[in-house]
């Protein structure tokens, strides 16, 4: 009876232990709000009434916030980024006193929900192009021929991403310029600057993109030809 009851009190111990970080599924990015700063980095600003891993995500912020990678992230991770940031552009924003910084008019409310859907579709097109590169090869040697089929198989899925991502980027396009009519400056210094770049043509994503694709084309041409000598042999 002393062994059971050793046994059974150390059980209760290690799930007294663990059960506080049953809610920690996931490595977040944001996970805390520092309140003596003067200036929070937008991406460390967190309501204190809304942690998200508290929460049910319903709002555009909520889905936001689970947005993560890792330094070390794959393509499950990019692939589950991307749904959750799609799904954050499907819904609705919270309510003006609980946003990401203070808002007190309605044109700052208006330029905040476009900044955020500008950098969330930014994000989305970034992670498609994260996939992208782990698909598109960069050269082909002499040895392709070998592995010919393969690469191609392989270069068709990095063409998809890059068509699939440039969606995002006309929409970014779209919401950097709404955001520009409001002639006032938020205190989300890295999305205003991701404005700016995307306003003035610092930045074009849809150059850069069909760059790849025209990149992609030609060495699905150079596989083809490959693929055709060695059927003739």
């Amino acid at each position: 009876m002393n062994a059971i009851r050793t046994i059974a009190i150390a059980i209760a111990l290690v799930l007294a232990i663990l059960y506080p970080l049953i809610g920690w599924g996931e490595d977040y990015q944001y996970q805390y709000f520092v309140e003596d700063k003067k200036y929070t980095p937008f991406s460390d600003y967190i309501p204190k009434v809304r942690h998200h891993f508290y929460t049910v995500p319903h709002y555009v912020e909520d889905f936001y916030l689970l947005y993560g990678l890792k330094q070390y992230y794959n393509e499950n991770t990019l692939r589950r980024n991307i749904a959750r940031l799609k799904t954050a552009l499907q819904c609705k924003f919270r309510h003006p006193s609980e946003a990401f910084i203070p808002i007190s008019t309605e044109e700052e409310y208006y330029k905040y929900r476009n900044l955020l859907f500008m950098h969330i579709n930014m994000l989305i097109l970034r992670d498609h192009l994260k996939i992208a590169a782990r698909y598109d090869k960069r050269t082909l040697p002499f040895y392709s021929a070998d592995f010919a089929k393969d690469i191609y198989e392989s270069l068709t899925i990095a063409e998809k991403m890059y068509r699939d991502a440039l969606p995002y980027w006309f929409d970014a396009v779209k919401y950097a310029h709404n955001a520009s009519r409001i002639k006032l400056t938020l205190d989300m210094g890295a999305l205003e600057t991701e404005r700016y770049r995307i306003v003035k043509g610092d930045v074009n994503f849809e150059t850069i993109i069909n760059k790849y694709l025209e990149s992609v084309a030609q060495k699905k041409s150079m596989l083809e030809k490959m693929i055709a000598e060695r059927e003739k042999k």
